[in-house]
This record gives structure tokens, sequence and C-alpha cells, in this order.
């Protein structure tokens, strides 16, 4: 019984040590500009087609806070959104370029978060 109790719990941390190496842009690399994105060996296209993505995620298709102060609650920087007009969406602070499963290149905002959400 004992032998079992600890293959779950090896197991266990064993998933957790992979989540928690994979990093925020597994198989990609995270850029703030497409300066940095040359610099990181990509090509002009592949730079502008992944950083529109990006920011097309980042202040169009997201899920808006509905108001600034909700969104500053958990991210540093907000700015308002492309569609809707009294939505806020976080700031990203670069682009994961990362190769997708047909080969090409796309780009997905990456965020930062501060503290945790304290209610009062």
């Amino acid at each position: 019984m004992k032998i079992v109790i600890f293959t779950f719990i090896a197991g266990l941390l064993g998933v957790m040590g992979y989540f928690f190496l994979q990093g925020e842009c597994p198989g990609g690399v995270v850029v703030a500009n497409a300066a940095e994105c040359r610099a990181a060996s990509f090509d002009a296209a592949t730079c502008n087609a992944a950083l529109a993505a990006g920011h097309r995620k980042a202040y169009r298709d997201q899920a808006p806070f509905g108001t600034q102060d909700a969104c500053l609650r958990d991210h540093p920087r907000c700015a308002p959104h492309e569609a809707v007009a009294s939505g806020f969406v976080p700031v990203p602070r670069g682009t994961c370029i990362a190769r997708t499963g047909s080969g090409g290149f796309d780009g997905t905002p990456v965020y930062e978060r501060i503290g945790q959400r304290i209610s009062n």
C-alpha cells in the first residue's frame, strides 16, 4: 500500500514539475517589439504577422474588464478595449512567438499580473 501512495505522490510531483518548468512561452520566445523579434532570428514577415496577431488578441478579441479600476486590480497597466467602448484590457508586456501545428508562427500576448486578488 505504501508503494502505491509513494508512486502517486511521485507522479503528482513529476506533473507539477513539468508544468512549472514549461515557462510562459513553451516552444517560443517572448519579445516586446519588432526589433527584439528580428534579434531573435525571425524574419520581418513572421515578426509583423505574429505581433499583429498578438495585438489583435490583446486589444480586440479579449473579454474586457467593466472598469479601469477592475483591470488595474490585477494588472499594472490597462488600456481601452478597441471594440467595446466602456471596456478595459490589460496591456501585455510582450508577445510569445511560437510555431503552430501547421508550421507557421503565431503571436500570443503575455501579461504581467500584480499581487493576489484581495477583497475588502
